[in-house]
């Protein structure tokens, strides 16, 4: 096997290490459990602690032994598909981000029957359509999160709700408005607002939607803050915190970071996307879980699945992890207050396009928004050029031959 990655000598290391403290933390027991599980999740370590304590409860059920691994999103991509190559590997679960589904289908197994009309009803239906591909179902939702405004209460107490009042807000106040615009897949994320919000497609950047939101952002660009072009999730809500920035697009972390600054309720709030012709949208984004083809334990690790997918443990998901998304705060809470504009979104939920071609498209838009916003580009000129120049390439199915097609001129 071809040991090139750094990912998989990584993740290797990282599962010697969980089963090693595995077999100490059995030291002493009569009963020692009969199964481990080895779950690679996209977490800091004191989130794996907490995710530790979270699936005591499966562990005990099962007598078994959830090992979790952290690791990037990208190492846990990679080591899956190399294992997947082998037929050989040694994970039963792994978190994938959402913008990598496509490229991870061909290394996850097929979960049908244990998708029920009952566990498809905890998600709305754009969450499972990034999951499916010719009507299989590959992934699970594990940690879905999507964007909200963030806006300044005290400074902006009439928060815009439509394209024309956040035209008219930015031009009021040139610098309040930010976005986030560096060269990263967030930008991907705010462009997408616009443009579904418009009526566009991803997959579609030169349809008169696609244009309205460049052009929407063409008006924007010359009010926006000076810092958007470098702003990224907590350079943003930092400068939000600082008061320098009153209005901006985030997930649902940002909520809880400015409450832990003292600043939420009192100060910051979240209020639904201003809609634009089309109406309001915002991006889905997370994680998801799959098993791989080449897991060892696949019945123990759909059983964890089964025990996930359920209303009860989606609620401590959220509780104990502050993982937003399912399940919505109870009507009347401080979190409820907290949470309205995600709340308010959780209907207008879009997913970015799950093909293998997803990278390369994203990047391409990423370079036509900034074109737009910093370099006064022509917004029709920009959309055009997001499918031009790229290498040709195989698809894996119909879905992805449409999007990625035009990736080939």
């Amino acid at each position: 096997m071809n040991l090139k990655p750094n990912a998989l000598r990584a993740l290797c290391a990282a599962l010697a290490a969980a089963w090693i403290a595995a077999g100490l933390a059995g030291c002493g027991r009569s009963a020692p459990p009969r199964a481990q599980l080895n779950l690679a999740l996209a977490v800091f370590p004191g989130e794996a602690a907490r995710y530790a304590r979270f699936v005591a409860p499966f562990e005990l059920a099962h007598r078994a032994r959830v090992n979790i691994v952290a690791q990037s999103y990208g190492d846990i991509l990679e080591a899956i598909r190399v294992q997947a190559r082998a037929r050989r590997g040694s994970l039963d679960l792994a978190e994938l981000d959402l913008a990598m589904l496509g490229e991870a289908r061909p290394a996850a197994a097929a979960l049908d029957g244990l998708v029920t009309p009952a566990v498809q009803s905890l998600f709305s239906g754009p969450a499972w359509a990034a999951a499916t591909a010719n009507d299989h179902i590959y992934f699970v939702p594990h940690r879905l999160m999507w964007q909200a405004m963030i806006y300044n209460r005290l400074e902006v107490p009439d928060p815009p709700r439509t394209w024309d009042d956040l035209a008219h807000f930015a031009r009021a106040h040139p610098g309040k408005l930010a976005l986030k615009a560096a060269r990263y897949e967030g930008a991907m994320c705010d462009a997408m607002t616009f443009v579904w919000s418009a009526g566009g497609r991803a997959c579609d950047p030169q349809s008169p939607g696609s244009l309205r939101a460049f052009d929407l952002l063409h008006s924007l660009a010359p009010s926006l803050n000076d810092e958007s072009a470098v702003f990224r999730e907590m350079s943003i809500l930092e400068a939000q915190a600082r008061g320098s920035v009153w209005i901006h697009f985030n997930w649902p972390f940002a909520i809880g970071y400015l409450k832990s600054k003292g600043l939420a309720p009192g100060v910051d709030l979240s209020a639904p996307i201003p809609a634009g012709p089309g109406g309001s949208a915002t991006a889905l984004g997370g994680g998801y879980l799959a098993i791989p083809r080449s897991a060892p334990h696949r019945a123990l690790a759909r059983a964890f699945l089964a025990w996930l997918l359920t209303p009860e443990t989606q609620r401590r998901l959220g509780r104990e992890l502050g993982w937003y998304g399912s399940i919505a705060p109870p009507p009347g809470s401080e979190d409820a207050i907290l949470y309205a504009g995600f709340s308010a979104m959780r209907d207008r939920v879009r997913a970015r396009p799950t093909v293998v071609c997803y990278a390369q498209l994203s990047n391409r838009w990423q370079r036509a928004t900034r074109a737009v916003l910093f370099r006064g580009a022509p917004p029709r000129a920009a959309l055009a050029g997001i499918y031009q120049g790229a290498a040709s390439a195989r698809f894996g199915d119909s879905a992805d031959a449409r999007c990625c097609a035009g990736l080939e001129r």
